[in-house]
């Protein structure tokens, strides 16, 4: 309710009656003082020199209720490190290595310039001066591009909530990301690389012909495969946070089924193993930790065969590539990779496609091209 209420002296006293509205007290440097209710029940108001200034700022508080954009003006009092911890709370659709992420993001990055602001104080170029400051301090463009998605969709929330009117990082610009180019090893280097890794050969030419996740291959049960159908049921992922290891479903929340090429299955040492046990093991039991196996075996061996710029998911893409090269479609690469969808596939290795288009056309003018031709001359 917005309405007009005027003193009739210096020293007026508002009423229950004279709650909304604005008044004149002449005895003020801000004489006029506008007041209304909100939709939350609550009055709210508002100093101002002049009656007319007063007057513009009910009509567009009105406007915004009617429009429903009103945001109760002491919500955004709440300091941003208290409402990051609230929303990170509150999300429950994260893995546990996305969870570590953004509280790693929070810790090192956003709270220590944000953490004592109040919502409503963050602006779009408090938020341009933090990613330029992040910039000149040589901090890589993906972290940065991770830190201000965290501010995002923290901030995004609070606009849900009512706590703020705008999300002022939502249109800030990022420092470009430099895109690493993808790495397909060949059938032969990928046969160097595992025998280069010694002990852990089998595993290395599991992700290179399987496709599977790193933490995908490391939970990996023996119960889940099947030797004799070449069948793999891939339903669990091991994620390695602070040096402890903790398992859950998939990245994609799905169960899949991959069927592996036999020289693929063949390497696999599940002799004396129980069911329950793991197929890829630490040297003395125990689940493989990636951190490890990465710098003491991996690097090392890639290094040895002139690739030193491998890195363990590029035995994800190798398989991709081998599947695409024997004649695999869109949708069995994607089945095989567990992507959530044939377009995330193709736009991940449709380059790999367009390379096969050559091959296709010439199969196409073995196939009809000669039959057509008698055709046509008849």
């Amino acid at each position: 309710m917005f309405l007009l209420s005027r003193a009739p002296h210096a020293h007026h006293s508002v009423t229950v009656e004279d709650e909304v509205g604005y008044i004149q007290r002449r005895d003020r440097p801000k004489p006029w003082i506008a007041r209304y209710r909100g939709p939350e029940g609550r009055v709210h108001s508002k100093s101002f020199r002049r009656k007319v200034d007063a007057e513009k700022w009910l009509t567009i508080e009105e406007g915004k209720t009617l429009r429903g954009e009103w945001v109760d003006p002491t919500a955004g009092t709440i300091r941003y490190a208290e409402w990051a911890e609230s929303w990170l709370a509150g999300l429950h659709n994260i893995g546990p290595k996305t969870r570590a992420g953004y509280e790693s993001l929070l810790r090192s990055r956003i709270v220590p310039t944000f953490g004592n602001v109040e919502l409503k104080r963050i602006s779009a170029a408090s938020v341009r001066s933090w990613v330029a400051d992040m910039t000149d301090e040589g901090l890589s463009a993906a972290r940065i591009h991770q830190a201000l998605r965290v501010v995002r969709q923290s901030l995004s929330v609070a606009v849900d909530d009512g706590l703020i009117v705008r999300n002022p990082a939502a249109k800030v610009k990022l420092p470009r990301v430099e895109k690493r180019r993808q790495r397909f090893l060949t059938a032969f280097e990928l046969s160097r690389l595992a025998d280069e890794c010694g002990d852990y050969g089998p595993f290395v030419w599991f992700l290179g012909w399987s496709g599977l996740r790193l933490g995908e291959a490391v939970a990996l049960r023996v119960d889940k495969v099947d030797v004799e159908t070449r069948r793999v049921r891939v339903e669990e992922s091991a994620t390695e946070i602070d040096g402890h290891l903790t398992f859950g479903p998939t990245k994609t929340h799905e169960t899949r089924t991959v069927i592996l090429p036999r020289l693929a299955i063949d390497r696999l040492e599940l002799d004396g193993k129980a069911e329950d046990d793991f197929v890829f093991t630490a040297p003395r039991g125990g689940p493989l930790r990636a951190h490890n196996f990465r710098r003491r075996v991996f690097t090392p061996a890639a290094e040895r065969i002139g690739i030193p710029d491998l890195l363990i998911h590029d035995l994800r893409d190798t398989a991709a590539s081998l599947a695409i090269s024997t004649g695999a479609s869109i949708k069995a690469v994607q089945r095989m990779l567990g992507h959530a969808s044939a377009a995330m596939t193709l736009d991940t290795y449709g380059s790999l496609f367009e390379e096969d288009l050559e091959a296709l056309a010439n199969r196409i003018d073995k196939r009809y091209g000669d039959a057509l031709r008698d055709d046509a001359r008849e």
